[in-house]
């Protein structure tokens, strides 16, 4: 599954990122894709290169590295979350259409674009096709989610009705179903409040809260793409916005805490279905935080001490061993 948030400092920090929901490792690593590095098309067998550079977490298949998040240096950050039941792609490429593979559209995106409306202008030409990265591994069921550095995000969906661009007025995705639906959902949910409400009386009787929260009485609780959307969505809103940037960073892996999955609260074809990792992303200074699964100590590549313009892609190791600070 996965959530995908958004979220600005006081002093003028962007951070994006993401949980990443699987049952299964997918070689996943932090991974730097250097300016101009050359990759072959999936689709046309052509060799494209990276106008910038790029970090994020991927696993490398041969040469290409295939992202689920990222940012390029410019700050444009993009993340594919699982789209299911409602994804759909083209057969074969359409004739005089930019023809992408869903794996590619990560690695296009943040090679050639710094703003979202930059995205935006070139996509009226970009068509998704069903093309495998390799036999061995099956096409992924993905919608996008895009930001930029200045705050603009979109959501961009492939249904059998077509190519769809959404406005991301929340700053928030999920899964299934499609992102406008979600966005009309949250009317139902426009009463719940972070503040105590008053005691009131039922006939002689005094009505008084029994605790904290009952504001958000109501307020799904479940693991569904639907719940957590909701949910996300009012931790979002009702947050101010945290003083600085290492304020924002804890507020940011807290709140994808709040929907977050352990281990046995999701079971799908006998697998537990894990946070596999959360990421953080600075896109002002080019800094990837995340944890995992099994070290939720924060870990960090900051792409800005390392060489954009090298000719290969450097990983770095994935830190999943729990680290305990003793203080005695």
């Amino acid at each position: 599954m996965c959530t995908a948030l958004t979220l600005k400092t006081k002093d003028g920090y962007s951070l994006f990122g993401r949980n990443m929901d699987l049952s299964y490792s997918f070689n996943q690593a932090v991974t730097l894709v250097p300016r101009n590095y050359e990759y072959r098309d999936r689709v046309t067998g052509n060799m494209k290169k990276t106008k910038y550079a790029i970090l994020g977490m991927a696993s490398v298949i041969g040469d290409y590295p295939a992202f689920a998040d990222a940012f390029n240096e410019k700050g444009l950050g993009c993340a594919g979350l699982n789209f299911p039941g409602y994804s759909y792609l083209e057969d074969k490429p359409i004739s005089g259409k930019n023809n992408l593979a869903p794996y590619d559209l990560i690695i296009w995106i943040l090679s050639n674009f710094e703003t979202v409306d930059e995205v935006l202008k070139e996509f009226a030409n970009v068509e998704l096709v069903a093309v495998p990265i390799d036999e061995k591994t099956p096409l992924p069921t993905l919608h996008w989610i895009v930001a930029d550095k200045n705050g603009k995000s979109i959501v961009i969906e492939k249904t059998k009705e077509g190519l769809k661009f959404y406005e991301n007025p929340i700053g928030v995705m999920t899964n299934s179903p499609t992102f406008d639906w979600h966005l009309t959902n949250l009317n139902e949910y426009m009463k719940t409040t972070p503040i105590q409400p008053e005691p009131i009386k039922w006939g002689d009787k005094e009505l008084k809260p029994l605790g904290v929260g009952l504001g958000t009485n109501g307020l799904p609780g479940g693991f569904s793409g639907v719940d957590r959307f909701v949910r996300i969505a009012y931790l979002k809103s009702t947050f101010s916005e945290a003083e600085n940037l290492m304020a924002g960073i804890s507020q940011f892996f807290h709140m994808l805490n709040n929907v977050a999955m352990p281990k046995g609260a999701v079971i799908s074809d006998n697998l537990d279905d894990i946070t596999l990792y959360t990421s953080c992303m600075c896109q002002q200074k080019g800094i990837y935080y995340y944890t995992t699964y099994n070290n939720n100590g924060i870990s960090a590549v900051d792409m800005n001490k390392e060489d954009l313009d090298s000719k290969a892609i450097k990983r770095f190791e994935y830190l999943d061993k729990l680290h305990i600070t003793y203080q005695n």
